[in-house]
């Protein structure tokens, strides 16, 4: 009977100490990003009465729901609220629900805020930033979809055009809407959002 070389032995359990050490790593990670960062269901947004709606009421009573960042200044987040719009109409019926919300400064200020972006897009108030600070967002047009225990299931864009739409356009949130009502995980979980740089609060 041959026996293992004393090197091959020790060189295994190296190898196996490393993927340990990986995995130990990388798990964690996976997992927080996962959830929607502790307090964000705590985050108070305001309506365009300058009334308080927490955001854990906003997202009750959907399987799913898109938070969508905007700035009335971006022409990117401008070309997409129709486009934004054909989606709120799409899944609607499947149980899922869209929240637009202003994080900008000029926000807290601003006398008499519109109520809507558009019919089925409602627009709230963000005025300390803290929202889009919690979720880590930093663009016009950068969308999160949280699931009815508050997982974050998709972050990104919207699609893969900045403004006027091509043949080979990516829609990257439709198509991770689509996977997520039939009860599949998304192709993928997170895009590059392709708006304009927020300036917050």
């Amino acid at each position: 009977m041959t026996r293992p070389h004393p090197r091959s032995k020790s060189l295994r359990t190296s190898v196996a100490a490393v993927a340990a050490i990986v995995l130990a790593t990388i798990a964690p990670a996976a997992q927080a990003e996962a959830s929607i960062p502790g307090g964000v269901g705590d985050a108070v947004l305001r309506d365009a009465r300058g009334s308080g709606v927490p955001l854990a009421q906003l997202l009750s009573g959907h399987r799913f729901t898109v938070v969508v960042f905007y700035s009335a200044a971006c022409p990117c987040f401008a070309a997409h609220v129709e486009r934004l719009q054909r989606l709120a109409e799409e899944f609607a019926p499947q149980g899922v629900g869209f929240v637009v919300v202003d994080s900008e400064r000029h926000a807290a200020h601003e006398a008499s805020p519109p109520s809507l972006v558009a019919p089925a897009l409602p627009l709230f108030r963000d005025d300390d930033g803290r929202l889009a600070r919690r979720l880590g967002a930093l663009y016009a047009t950068e969308s999160y979809v949280v699931d009815a225990h508050g997982d974050l299931r998709y972050r990104g864009g919207i699609d893969s055009d900045r403004k006027y739409l091509r043949t080979d356009t990516q829609p990257h949130l439709r198509e991770a809407l689509v996977g997520l009502v039939s009860g599949k995980a998304p192709a993928f979980a997170s895009s590059k959002a392709l708006g304009c740089a927020l300036k917050l609060l």
